[in-house]
């Protein structure tokens, strides 16, 4: 038969300094590699959006330098106010939009499309919708797409406008979503656009 244990006897001979050592030692070895994942989490985080807020940010930039919306509009624009006669004599190389772009335009999106879950929900929508967006109009006027081959039909590029016009609305509303104090740095604030 077993004794029964006098609990108030063992509970007084109970050296608890050692016991709250232990139990420090203990949670301090488990949580500083949980304290040093969770400084690299955020790390990384930032060192994501800041680099997708350049490249979003670069991209919007070569569109309004280059007027490709405006071009775009513009061709829309005289087809549209043609009649169907002066359309017959025209060919759709006669409308053609090209814009040879390279398939590595978007390589910080590429590289980091498994890290999206480290921004926020909205800005993960906004940043895979920009892209999405984006290469539908790569797609347009680039070689074989329906600019770059040639139209005479202003909805084409009626189409290709209106998607690049949402994309560059989407790219702003990202780039004008960050914080401001995710751009202080070291007392000083950071252009985001040179991020």
């Amino acid at each position: 038969m077993i004794d029964a244990v006098d609990w108030t006897a063992v509970i007084k001979g109970v050296d608890w300094t050692t016991v709250l050592v232990g139990l420090v030692t203990g949670v301090t070895a488990a949580g500083g590699p949980y304290l040093i994942w969770l400084k690299q989490a955020k790390s990384e985080r930032r060192s994501v959006r800041a680099a997708l807020l350049a490249e979003v940010s670069a991209l919007i930039e070569i569109v309004e330098i280059r007027g490709y919306l405006r071009d775009i509009r513009a061709a829309e624009a005289t087809l549209s106010n043609l009649e169907q006669w002066q359309l017959d004599t025209l060919s759709s190389s006669d409308f053609q939009f090209q814009v040879p772009i390279g398939e590595h335009y978007n390589r910080v999106y590429q590289s980091n499309v498994n890290r999206l879950g480290s921004l926020s929900a909205g800005e993960a929508r906004m940043v895979v919708r920009f892209h999405q967006l984006a290469d539908s109009v790569k797609a347009d006027i680039s070689e074989g797409g329906v600019l770059f081959i040639g139209s005479l039909d202003a909805e084409d590029f009626k189409d290709a406008a209106d998607i690049l016009e949402t994309a560059m609305e989407l790219g702003r509303r990202f780039v004008d979503s960050t914080p401001w104090w995710h751009f202080w740095k070291g007392g000083q604030v950071v252009d985001a656009a040179r991020v």
